[in-house]
């Protein structure tokens, strides 16, 4: 697939784009917690939050203009005017200015909420039903590897190379927007659709239409499980590895590693296993898995001193269970949706996963700036979600 047209300029163009929001956000993090320490921690949570907020707001209306307007133009749109958003974060590295990374970090955002619906929505324009469950794997295992390259780079450069971070973030924009002038263009889903000035209302007018099939509700609820557990345990893997385990930034980039690699083995594992056939099946083992492996992993923590590879082992099962349920739920949502309003069925998930992922980063913002250790809170979510899975499963 990757060396498919209809699927290749797409996924570089996304892959490249989610490298600049993860560098400026990963980058950020790391920077704050090894300059200040545990008094970071709220600032580190909220980081994740200025970032996904864009999608409560402005989802309704990316969904409405990528159903508009032709898809692959809108793309190039988004992705010139990330070269501009990208020069505020080159700003912001050379003068060393969080103020001004979080505003760079804030327009990325922004760009990524109008974007989302373009990248999902255009699946289905350019592929085979029985092609989703692999182009949403490769994609979601893209995505991972672009936060472990953000990362990695952001904790081994730090402040102290300022022009080549600044080189980097620039080189990663160019390249989106030239990948994205090659995706094909198929035409708008719907050329006169009204825009609503209304934020709110389109963002309601989203849910409307996932609500109007159960199925694809039910699918865009557990996408949205997904990055609720997502977002956790990236927050919770900095703290938990430097402030219990007493490990340096490579064991932060090292476990990012592991992850990305296990979200990547569950998402091709969920599209085998779907075999061009769109379900949730492997979803429920997943959800369940990742419950009771984040509530061992926690507890383990807690009171004990596990080996550094046991928790490795750990952190790459719960991985695994994560891609089993991200890709047969968004397969679904784009699979379901109704043809002239996929790109708004794509928002409409987008704003639901944007509310679980700022819910969780307010909540772990809060436990943590009330004093209560990472494997805590890691524990209280594993059996949270163990037992919110095994009632879905009965009442199924």
């Amino acid at each position: 697939m990757l060396l498919d047209r209809r699927f290749a300029a797409l996924f570089w163009c996304q892959g490249f784009a989610a490298f600049n929001d993860n560098f400026l956000k990963s980058a950020l993090t790391v920077l704050l917690l090894y300059r200040h320490g545990p008094a970071a921690l709220p600032l580190v949570a909220l980081a994740g939050g200025v970032f996904i907020a864009p999608f409560v707001l402005l989802s309704g209306l990316g969904g409405e203009l990528a159903d508009r307007i032709d898809k692959a133009r809108m793309a190039s749109i988004l992705k010139f005017i990330e070269i501009a958003a990208a020069g505020l974060a080159v700003t912001g590295f050379l003068l060393n200015a969080v103020p001004t990374l979080f505003a760079a970090l804030l327009a990325f955002g922004v760009l990524a909420a109008l974007f989302s619906p373009v990248k999902y929505g255009i699946l289905p324009e350019l592929l085979h039903p029985d092609e989703l469950p692999q182009a949403n794997a490769l994609i979601d295992f893209a995505t991972f590897l672009a936060i472990l390259a953000g990362t990695a780079l952001g904790a081994a450069l730090g402040a102290s190379r300022p022009l080549l971070l600044s080189g980097l973030v620039m080189l990663a924009g160019l390249a989106s927007f030239a990948a994205a002038m090659r995706i094909p263009r198929g035409g708008a889903a719907q050329p006169g659709l009204a825009i609503r000035a209304n934020l709110a209302a389109s963002s309601f007018a989203l849910i409307q239409i996932l609500r109007a099939r159960p199925a694809l509700w039910r699918a865009a609820l557990v996408s949205s499980w997904f990055w609720f557990a997502g977002i956790t345990a990236l927050t919770l893997l900095a703290p938990l590895l430097k402030l219990q385990l007493h490990r340096g930034p490579h064991a932060v980039t090292l476990g990012l590693a592991i992850f990305s690699l296990g979200i990547g083995a569950g998402s091709f594992l969920a599209a085998r296993l779907m075999r061009g056939r769109l379900s949730l099946a492997p979803a429920w083992p997943g959800s369940i898995t990742l419950g009771a492996l984040s509530l061992l992993l926690g507890l383990a923590v807690s009171d004990l001193a596990p080996p550094f590879a046991w928790v490795l082992l750990i952190l790459f099962a719960i991985a695994v269970a994560g891609g089993l349920i991200a890709v047969p739920s968004l397969a679904l949502v784009q699979a379901l949706a109704p043809i002239n309003a996929r790109a708004r069925a794509v928002a409409g998930a987008n704003v639901l996963n944007a509310v679980a992922m700022i819910i969780a980063s307010l909540a772990l913002t809060a436990l943590l700036h009330g004093g209560a250790a990472p494997s805590t809170i890691l524990a209280g979510f594993g059996g949270a979600t163990l037992l919110i899975s095994l009632l879905a499963v009965v009442r199924r």
